[in-house]
């Protein structure tokens, strides 16, 4: 009987989100914040039909699924699963499946099923189907249970919904791999694999991602996105630790994406400048994050000088890009007043993910006494706000062990 837990980081964008959809330069690192899937084959019994357990406790989804009915849609000779593929088709398939077995399924409770429940379950079929074909994982009659549950705010820019995907994806190919035989870690071709399954699958949450969400919670560390592709990697970050203060606003990272689109599109000869402006920001910030990685290891008086400087230009690129994101139209009055307390107590802030709402981080320099932060975090919480402090630049997706 297989069994296993699989984990994926979370992630935020250091700098250059809404500039990366245009090809432009972005950073962006994993949080020490995870998501962790359980997966277990269960026993057979004769007096129990084998099912399709699914247990999503953070959106409140409990569901279970006949798995011949399961079987009988997606692995029949009417499916035509390479025609399916090349038509691009399988979204709308598992569309059709879900609603057709609206009234087969065991949810737990009578509620009405919520959009987010109807994403996350698109999500965990489209990736099952996908990878059972892809990978040739053997689907016989058999039950399993997958438990999922997350340590990010789902729907607040840190990444949730790429980090479910790349958890559900390498679920599922840990599970093909585990029926060929042994199976203890993810190499990178596999892991590459998890990125490609990850962001097909996101297309369901968000219309046209941009790839930078699954990478980052799929190989972790701090990573340079451009022309929407992952170019660059640092192998280890020093301990950069930050701030996250959740804003309690909640928005659309869609609508916010064509809300600067369409400022774009008014004032292309003002906004395009806005958006070169971030892509040589975001350059730069890499250039000092790959000095930082460089010297992690070294601890010379003459470094720790290094550090302070470079932490100090930093602070400088982030409060100029919140700056930038402001003239995009894309910040909120909560989130300036988060970085606007910030800066009065000499740290840098920006918000992360689509703005409008959501999360906003602040870096917390190597030598900032743990009294200063506490203070700082007690005035963010008197104004209503949850405060998180985290670290960045761990792992990606693992298998836990």
């Amino acid at each position: 009987m297989i069994k296993f837990e699989v984990s994926a980081p979370g992630k935020i964008i250091l700098f250059g989100e809404h500039a990366v959809v245009y090809g432009k330069t972005a950073v962006a690192t994993s949080l020490n914040l995870r998501t962790i899937i359980k997966f277990t084959e269960l026993r057979k019994s004769q007096d129990l039909k084998n099912i399709i357990k699914i247990e999503f406790p953070d959106i409140k989804l409990f569901f279970n699924l006949p798995f011949y009915v399961f079987q009988n849609y997606f692995f029949n000779d009417n499916f035509n699963y390479p025609l399916v593929k090349e038509n691009n088709q399988l979204h709308s398939c598992v569309s059709d499946f879900l609603d057709s077995i609206e009234n087969l399924t065991d949810k737990s409770n009578d509620e009405i099923i919520t959009e987010k429940q109807k994403l996350s379950l698109r999500a965990f079929f489209y990736l099952l189907v996908y990878i059972a074909y892809e990978e040739r994982i053997n689907i016989k009659e058999t039950s399993f249970h997958v438990h999922l549950a997350t340590e990010l705010k789902v729907g607040t820019g840190l990444g949730s919904s790429a980090s479910f995907a790349v958890c559900l994806a390498a679920c599922f190919l840990h599970w093909s791999l585990l029926q060929k035989g042994n199976h203890f870690t993810f190499n990178m071709e596999e892991l590459d694999k998890i990125s490609k399954y990850a962001l097909n699958c996101e297309k369901i949450m968000h219309e046209s991602p941009s790839g930078i969400d699954n990478s980052v919670c799929t190989y972790g560390s701090v990573i340079k996105f451009q022309q929407k592709e992952l170019v660059d990697m640092l192998p280890h970050m020093s301990n950069l630790k930050i701030l996250l203060v959740n804003s309690n606003i909640t928005r659309s990272t869609k609508d916010q994406v064509k809300r600067a689109a369409h400022l774009k599109n008014l004032y292309p000869e003002i906004i395009t400048p806005v958006l070169d402006s971030i892509d040589a920001l975001s350059q730069n910030a890499w250039e000092i994050l790959t000095e930082m990685s460089n010297n992690a290891d070294k601890a010379t008086e003459s470094m720790e000088n290094d550090c302070y400087l470079l932490m100090y230009t930093l602070q400088v690129l982030i409060h100029t890009n919140q700056g930038l994101l402001i003239a995009l139209d894309v910040s909120h009055p909560t989130l300036e007043t988060i970085c606007a307390m910030a800066w009065t107590h000499s740290y840098a802030g920006k918000l992360t993910g689509a703005g409008g709402g959501g999360y906003a981080y602040i870096l917390l320099p190597s030598n900032t006494e743990s009294e200063s932060i506490n203070l700082f975090s007690q005035q963010l919480e008197e104004k209503g706000f949850d405060v998180t402090m985290t670290s960045l630049g761990g792992s990606g997706v693992k298998i836990e062990h």
